[in-house]
C-alpha cells in the first residue's frame, strides 16, 4: 500500500490541472474513486505480497465476471445462459488456481490467500466501474485525475494504520528499480494506457478492443515465468485457460451486443 500510495499520489500531481468540481455529481465520482484507486490496489498489491505475479494476474480477470453481475443487479442488464457459462467458467479456473496451489510455489507463498485478496480488489473495481457508470458529467481525464486524488488519500490511511517498516523497506531497496516501477505504473499504466484504451474505444468496434484486456494477463504470465521464475504447472495452465476462456467469451459477446446496438442508433458509429 505504501508503494500505491506513492504511485497514485504522482497521478495525482500529474493530473491535477484537469480536477472538476461538478456539483450533484461528486459523491458518485468520490465513491468510485476509493473503489478504483484506493480499495481495490490495496487488495491487490497486499495480495501480491503472497501470490505469483502470474496467480494474481489470472485472479485480476475476475474484474469482467464481477461487473458483468453487478450491472445485471444493479443497471439492469440482461445476459444469456451462454454468458453465464463463461462467468461460472472463469471462476472454476481461479478456484482451481487457488485451491491447493502453494505446494508448488514456495514456503513464502500463500497464493490461496493471495488470489483472495487480488478477487477482492477486483470486486472492488467492479463496484466502481458501476458507479462510474452513472458518472456521465465527466471526461475519462477527469474521473482518472479524482480517482488518483481520492486514491492517494486512502492509500496513504491504508499504509499508516495497516503497515510498518516502511521508510526501512525504502532505504534498503533498489532506488532505481523503485523510482523505475513508480514511473512506469502512474504514467505507463494509469495515465497513458488508461488514456489509449478510451482513445481506441471512441475509434474501433467495442468487439475488436475489449478482448485486447486479455492480453495484460496472458503478457504478466510469460514474465512472471520467464524473469520470476513463477510455478507454471497443469493446475495453473488449467485454471489459467479457464478464466481466459470464459473471460474472453463474457467480452466478445458484451462487445458484439454494444457494436450492433451502435451501428442501429447511429449508423457507422461502429467503423
Amino acid at each position: 500500500m505504501f508503494y500505491a500510495a506513492i504511485r497514485m499520489t504522482l497521478v495525482a500531481l500529474l493530473l491535477s490541472r484537469f480536477l472538476r468540481w461538478r456539483p450533484g455529481h461528486m459523491v458518485r465520482v468520490l465513491s468510485a474513486g476509493l473503489c478504483l484507486g484506493a480499495v481495490n490496489y490495496g487488495f491487490m498489491f497486499t495480495g501480491l505480497k503472497f501470490a505469483t505475479a502470474s496467480a494474481a494476474a489470472i485472479a485480476m480477470e475476475l474484474y469482467v465476471p464481477f461487473a458483468t453481475i453487478l450491472a445485471i443487479l444493479f443497471l439492469g442488464d440482461k445476459i444469456g445462459w451462454r454468458s453465464g457459462l463463461g462467468i461460472a467458467f472463469a471462476f472454476a479456473g481461479v478456484a482451481i488456481i487457488a485451491l491447493g496451489g502453494d505446494d508448488d510455489a514456495g514456503a513464502d507463498t500463500r497464493i490461496s490467500l493471495g488470489v483472495g485478496l487480488v478477487a477482492a480488489g477486483s470486486l472492488a473495481e467492479a463496484i466502481g466501474a458501476v458507479l462510474v457508470k452513472q458518472a456521465k458529467a465527466f471526461k475519462p481525464i477527469e474521473l482518472l485525475s479524482w480517482f488518483a486524488v481520492v486514491g492517494a488519500v486512502g492509500l496513504w490511511a491504508g499504509t499508516a494504520l495497516f503497515e510498518t517498516g516502511q521508510s526501512e523497506a525504502l532505504a534498503a531497496s533498489n532506488k532505481t528499480l523503485i523510482i523505475g516501477a513508480i514511473f512506469y505504473s502512474a504514467i505507463g499504466g494509469s495515465i497513458f494506457g488508461h488514456t489509449v484504451y478510451y482513445w481506441l474505444l471512441q475509434r474501433l468496434p467495442v468487439s475488436v478492443v475489449a478482448p485486447s484486456v486479455l492480453l495484460t494477463t496472458v503478457i504478466a504470465i510469460f514474465f512472471g515465468v520467464v524473469l520470476l521464475g513463477d510455478p507454471f504447472g497443469l493446475r495453473m495452465i488449467t485454471g489459467g485457460v479457464m478464466v481466459l476462456a470464459g473471460v474472453g467469451f463474457v467480452l466478445l459477446r458484451r462487445a458484439r451486443k454494444q457494436d450492433i446496438k451502435a451501428s442501429v442508433n447511429e449508423p457507422g458509429a461502429a467503423l
